[in-house]
């Protein structure tokens, strides 16, 4: 059996996959999360072999997730699941280290396809997203670089919590950090993505997908 867990912050959604992924007879959901912090805390007390990983998520969103997965555990395959298709999304996707990258507007059978694919050692990206990636390696100096490549772990943390509306305060009683810290990494990452104000970092963790409108 596979085993796998399923992670995205609308309930419809995980249901959907549960439904759709333990129809197939070699396929069990072990659990599901609504966010990357339960995902970590789903991983570590169940084992799967998949996680299933919507890149949109409040508190820690896919692509950090994905982060601090090939980090805990290198053997567990992720796959994302995103509506979006462009460049910055796939390169940050791509970079990470993300075993598969499936489409939301796509066929319901793709997710089941990627979760055989993956946990036989191979990949599976919609074709849209394999254009893409076949298209950076064409022109690998196209603008539109990768989004994370300038922002350390702890800096794309702050940005995503100060983009949902989160005060200094709260980030770092969030993140165990002084607010002091947070001030700091603020000033960081606007100085590092060119930001004047704080509208800015909120348009640009929605353009980058870090949170949703």
């Amino acid at each position: 059996m596979i085993g796998a867990v399923i992670a995205d912050d609308h309930a419809i959604v995980r249901e959907g996959l549960r439904r759709l992924l333990e129809a197939e007879e070699d396929i069990e959901v072990f659990s599901e999360a609504s966010d990357g912090c339960e995902v970590l805390e789903e991983v570590a007390k169940h084992r799967p072999q998949v996680v299933i990983l919507d890149i949109s998520m409040p508190n820690l969103g896919g692509l950090e997730t994905l982060e601090r997965l090939r980090r805990a555990h290198p053997d567990v395959k992720v796959i994302l699941l995103s509506v979006h298709a462009d460049p910055p999304y796939i390169q940050s996707a791509v970079n990470l280290g993300a075993d598969g990258y499936v489409l939301k507007n796509g066929r319901v059978s793709e997710v089941v396809s990627a979760v055989r694919a993956v946990t036989k050692g191979g990949s599976y990206f919609s074709p849209p997203v394999a254009k893409e990636i076949v298209e950076q390696l064409r022109t690998p100096n196209r603008d539109g670089a990768e989004p994370f490549s300038v922002l350390s772990t702890r800096e794309r943390e702050v940005l995503q919590l100060i983009a949902e509306g989160l005060s200094a305060k709260e980030v770092a009683s969030d993140l165990g950090i002084s607010t002091k810290t947070v001030e700091a990494h603020r000033t960081s990452v606007m100085r590092k993505l060119g930001a004047r104000k704080a509208t800015e970092l909120v348009r640009y963790a929605l353009r980058h997908g870090l949170i949703e409108p």
